[in-house]
Parts: C-alpha cells; structure tokens; sequence
C-alpha cells in the first residue's frame, strides 16, 4: 500500500472511530453530542478522567470494544509514521505532493509513456532540450529514480484514462508511447487521441503491421526502433562517410551542430525578405536546409535566394544553439 493510502486509511479510520463512538454514546448513555464526543475521546485514549451519564452493561461492552479498536488504530497509525520516517518515506510523500502541483500547474507539456533504455534516450533528450514533460510508468524502480532526481513522473499505466489524465494529456502538446508491447501502445494512443484530438502522437511500431494499426487508432507519426537500429548499421557500414556527417548533425560526434526549428512570427526580422535579403548565413553562421511553407505544409529543400518568407514558415536550419538564439533575436538586436 502507499504512503499516502496509508495515512488516509488512518484518517478514515479514526474518522469512523470517532463518529461510532459518538452515535453510540448518545444512544446508550442518552447524553448530547458533546458528552459523547468526550466519552468517545477519553475511552480511545484510554485516559479515563471520569465518565458521564448512566452507564450500564451495554455501554461497558461498547467502551471495551471502543478501546480495543483504539489501541489497534493507535497502534498500527504510531507504527506506520515511525517507518516512514525511519525509511525517509515522509519526505518522498512530501514530495510527491509538490509534484503533483507542479504537474497540474502544466500545458503544453509533452508526455513519454514507458520505460527502459529507450524511454531513458528520450528523458535524456528532453533534459537537454530544457523541455517540460511527464512521464508515465508502473516499473516502481524508474519510479523511484526518476522522482529523485526531480523528473515529474505519474505511477501507473498509460493505457489507463485516468492515469493519462493524470499526467495532463487533456493539456498537453504531445506523447510519446515507447511501451513494450504493440497492444499497450496502440490502447495508449487510441485512449490519448479520445481524450485530446488535438495532441501530437508520436509511436513505437514493434511490428510492420503494428505501425499501420498506430497510425488508424490516431497516432501522427510511428517509428520502429528496431528498423532504425538495423537500418543505420547498415547504413553506417556501407556509406560510413555519410554516417559521420549525421553524427555531426545529430550531435553524436565532438563538433556542436544540430538541426533546429526557427518559426516566421509576425513583426519578426524575417517577415516579408528573401532569403538572399535575409542574409541569414552572413549574419548567424547558420545554414537554411529547408523551409516547410505555410501555405501547403509542404518542405522546400535547398530554397531558392528570392524565396519570401511569410508567417508561419518553419526554417530547418544547421547550426550551434547560440547561432539558432542569435537568429531568433536578430530583429531586437537592430532596432
């Protein structure tokens, strides 16, 4: 049992303690609310200051079993708290309530279901990133690590609404289901876009027929680890040249470059030029691959010089982090 279903069970349990105690006071000692609640107060505590009212043979069987329920509470209530102390449990619930805050607190979040190695490589990613997630896990062992250090995770399974709720997928931008088996990602997905149609869902195919099963039950996008694994060792043996380029682009290698997302906002420095007007290269470094364009959704690779740039417009750009901030913030830097 949990922490916290350990003290609400002594909560509740004293609860009713008390409200027996009362109900059964007043009727077998005919005295009002607060007699009661005294007889009550003093029979569990065992103190016994005096009692009050008639008492008769009834209210002496009540009172003994009233202090052996008592005893029973008070003693597993003294027990459970001294534990969680002694195990450090007081101040994993504590902050497990400051997690809870903090997930309720978020939107536009993303949401990565699993564990294990490869739900590991995209936590990793995500912290570098700076992005704010949650994860969802029944594996009490991720659990615990991930809570210590500072990740916000939801106990449980993904394919359970409630969890998913939970874990704010009514609110967030996007999911990623990495479970271990196909059926559970395609009931996380399909349980995901019920309860958000508007959220991006990435999945991982186990199987060939699996990513086609994703994608009807409203998965965007699926991936297959294993068809990656498999694809880019072969890749990286008959064309190791060209694998070396993306270890750079991917930052797998020691020189800084990475792909990145530069939006075309209203009032932007980019707004209505050319690319050649831009002079985008000249004045951050970076390099323009693509342009994915508003209009059709469509991506322009290697775009032309006298491409205008209109809102919305996604630039795919190569380059080092600062180069992509200097970018952002070329219009402020000018005015």
């Amino acid at each position: 049992m949990k922490e916290s279903r350990k003290l609400k069970f002594i909560l509740y349990a004293f609860s009713l303690l008390l409200i027996i105690g009362i109900v059964g006071y007043m009727l077998l000692l005919d005295v009002d609310f607060v007699d009661a609640f005294y007889m009550t107060v003093i029979t569990i505590s065992t103190v016994g200051f005096g009692e009050v009212g008639t008492t008769s043979k009834g209210s002496e069987i009540f009172s003994i079993c009233m202090i052996f329920l008592g005893v029973g509470i008070v003693g597993y209530a003294f027990t459970t708290i001294v534990a969680m102390f002694v195990e450090g449990k007081v101040s994993d619930l504590w902050k497990g309530n400051k997690m809870e805050r903090k997930i309720s607190a978020l939107s536009d979040h993303y949401i990565i279901c699993g564990s294990g190695e490869l739900a590991e490589v995209i936590i990793n990613k995500f912290i570098d990133e700076n992005l704010n997630f949650v994860v969802i896990t029944g594996n009490r062992e991720d659990l615990d690590d991930y809570s210590h250090h500072n990740i916000l995770v939801v106990e449980g399974h993904s394919t359970e609404e409630n969890v998913l709720k939970h874990a704010g997928v009514e609110k967030a931008k996007g999911l990623i289901a990495a479970l271990d088996t196909e059926v559970d990602n395609i009931v996380t997905v399909l349980t995901a876009r019920n309860l958000n149609e508007k959220i991006y869902i990435i999945a991982n195919a186990i199987t060939k027929s699996g990513s086609e099963k994703l994608l009807k039950v409203g998965a965007n996008k699926t991936l297959s680890a294993v068809e990656i694994s498999g694809n880019r060792m072969a890749s990286l043996m008959i064309k190791p040249n060209i694998i070396s380029f993306l270890d750079v682009v991917t930052r797998m290698g020691d020189v800084e470059l990475d792909l990145e997302e530069v939006i075309v906002k209203k009032g932007s420095y980019l707004e209505n030029k050319t690319l050649i007007e831009a002079e985008i290269p000249k004045k951050t470094g970076l390099t323009v691959l693509a342009i994915k364009k508003i209009e059709d959704g469509k991506l322009l690779f290697n775009p032309p010089v006298n491409y205008t740039f209109k809102i919305g417009d996604i630039l795919i750009i190569l380059g080092r982090e600062e180069q992509v901030d200097k970018l952002k913030n070329l219009g402020d830097e000018m005015k």
